[in-house]
């Protein structure tokens, strides 16, 4: 992140990132049928092990892939390993203060931050990114 316009399509990348994880406040899939336990409640036994460790891996995979794209990746050599598992770590934890700080929202709040907000500023990085900013 070296730019402008790269600050701006981290921090689209992140709020996105929270929705495609499923988290809150973007959980509205889970919202309405929380009660009974959710749009997996028909699974039991070993394919709901499957839902679950295919969101447990997504929550691990994805915020790597941020980090490939926006913050210089991931190395091996030396100190560069300790370097990519402290990003890591603190994409992490601006993942668990977003979720936690953060009220679910309504189908129509959610569409409405992303087409509105999200689409504004992603925008912009692509503009700013054409400039050279």
């Amino acid at each position: 992140v070296g730019s402008a316009s790269g600050v701006i399509a981290l921090i689209v990348a992140i709020v996105c990132m929270q929705a495609k994880l499923g988290l809150v406040p973007f959980d509205i899939a889970e919202a309405e049928t929380e009660i009974i336990g959710g749009p997996i409640i028909e699974y039991s036994g070993a394919p709901l092990a499957v839902f679950k460790l295919t969101k447990a891996m997504l929550l691990f995979t994805v915020p790597i892939f941020l980090i490939v794209a926006f913050m210089g990746g991931i190395s091996v050599h030396g100190w560069s390993l300790l370097w990519g598992i402290l990003k890591y770590v603190a994409l992490l934890l601006i993942i668990v203060l977003i979720r936690n700080t953060n009220p679910r929202l309504r189908i129509d709040q959610a569409l409405r931050f992303f087409w509105g907000h999200m689409t504004v500023l992603a925008v912009a990085a692509v503009v700013l990114a054409l400039f050279g900013f």
